[in-house]
């Protein structure tokens, strides 16, 4: 009698399993040892490197905590985590912070603390219809710490709000480690105009 083929072999283990592990899956180590001592050994495919699971910490791209989840569930963030490189040229950008707000009377702040040494990106977009009285503003501050000193440092950027207009603008920031990016609106002068606003900070690849 023919010793039977690979394929053959994976049909009538998963006719035995009940098909629980698919139409054609691999062998079991019974099996595999029943065919090698009748001399027709079978080759298997290597196994696949299996995804780490990170117990009780951050994933390494999105610092996603694996912390008080089941196994499964970290090995899934961990698989997520994989899908967002934050290096390696692959020019993936992760949003840290985000801001949208069409016609608003009141400030507004974003902030978020660098979790490495490295240039983030804040990109802002303001409007105004130009509905103020004479002198009205609205003025955002971005301040943020340099690794070559402690020093905060300041952008300031006006909008006027008695005329119609637009301001857009992005800065590159070299950010120090454990230091806080933060970015806030202001009025300045008598009225309270309506004015939007909206910004996005990113960590650069």
């Amino acid at each position: 009698m023919a010793p039977l083929t690979l394929a053959q072999l994976q049909k009538a283990q998963a006719e035995a399993d009940g098909f629980a592990f698919g139409p054609e899956p691999a062998l079991n180590p019974a099996n595999l040892y029943t065919q090698a001592t009748a001399g027709n050994p079978q080759p298997t495919p290597p196994a696949p490197t299996p995804v780490p699971y990170y117990p009780s910490s951050e994933t390494p791209n999105l610092n996603l905590s694996t912390r008080d989840v089941a196994a499964e569930m970290a090995n899934n963030l961990v698989i997520l985590d994989t899908l967002f490189p934050s290096g390696g040229g692959n020019g993936v950008l992760i949003v840290q912070s985000a801001l949208i707000s069409v016609s608003t009377t009141v400030p507004h702040t974003i902030t978020e603390t660098a979790d490495k040494t490295t240039l983030y990106a804040i990109s802002l977009f303001m409007q105004s219809l130009g509905t103020g009285g004479a002198g009205d503003t609205v003025t955002v501050t971005i301040n943020y710490i340099s690794p070559a000193g402690p020093t905060p440092l300041t952008i300031t950027i006006p909008m006027h709000l008695d005329s119609a207009n637009v301001v857009m603008e992005t800065y590159p920031l070299l950010v120090a480690a454990g230091t806080a990016i933060t970015m806030s609106s202001a009025y300045g002068g008598a009225y309270a105009d309506p004015y939007t606003i909206a910004a996005k900070l990113v960590e650069m690849p």
